[in-house]
């Protein structure tokens, strides 16, 4: 399995929180007001009448599309990444999060002034674009047993630390918010959890915390394709 292709949960390299604390962009930091918002509390949804440029200062936020009773991820957003309000996704803080948000016409207006910013956000929607197709793409071919098996894999690479019981994966999501990550429900994620567990693919080492023992053996699981 190549591991890029897995799902993936950061949009964009970098960190503009960073970026804008750089004395050449003073002015246009001073452009932003700060809005705060409490875990599972909506950022923004689809139809919003502002049209609004934000960047996420702490926290994390969660993008996603919503059809029904079905729920289907399409980044998650941690500090340093921007996202813009005139779109028809929901946005929901998945933990107590601080936005740095500006009118969509004066951030056109800074980038016209810092060019170098409009590479940024070119990057970020191009990530986002290739993020839609990949969900799309794994929706239509790959069955709930493949998806959750990319979305630890995924965990494995960019956050996995080694421990004495294999890759030690803290994804920091509930059952129910990885069901919405992988487009499924809590009951199947849950199963196959605890199939994965019952046969030695996974290891439960805490609340929220698990080992894979072999990596190998948890990408054959469940094939991914390339």
């Amino acid at each position: 399995m190549n591991w890029s292709k897995a799902m993936k949960t950061k949009l964009y390299d970098i960190d503009l929180i960073e970026e804008l604390a750089k004395p050449e962009y003073a002015d246009l930091l001073g452009e932003f007001t700060e809005r705060r918002y409490a875990r599972d509390a909506y950022v923004y949804l689809p139809g919003h009448h502002e049209d609004l440029v934000f960047v996420v200062k702490t926290g994390g936020l969660r993008v996603f599309l919503a059809y029904g009773d079905r729920e289907f991820s399409l980044a998650m957003l941690k500090p340093g990444e921007v996202f813009s309000s005139h779109t028809r996704a929901h946005v929901l803080a998945m933990e107590d999060s601080t936005l740095l948000v500006m009118p969509t016409d004066r951030f056109h207006h800074y980038i016209s002034i810092y060019p170098e910013l409009s590479r940024t956000i070119v990057g970020v929607l191009g990530e986002l674009l290739k993020q839609t197709f990949s969900i799309i793409q794994s929706l239509m071919f790959k069955d709930a047993s493949q998806r959750i098996t990319e979305f630890l894999l995924n965990e494995a690479r960019t956050n996995g630390r080694p421990g004495p019981e294999g890759v030690v994966i803290r994804p920091g999501l509930t059952m129910e918010e990885i069901a919405a990550v992988v487009g499924s429900s809590r009951q199947t994620v849950s199963s196959l959890v605890n199939d994965m567990i019952r046969i030695g693919l996974l290891r439960k080492e805490g609340r929220g915390t698990f080992a894979i023992p072999d990596v190998a053996k948890l990408e054959s699981f469940a094939p991914c394709g390339d």
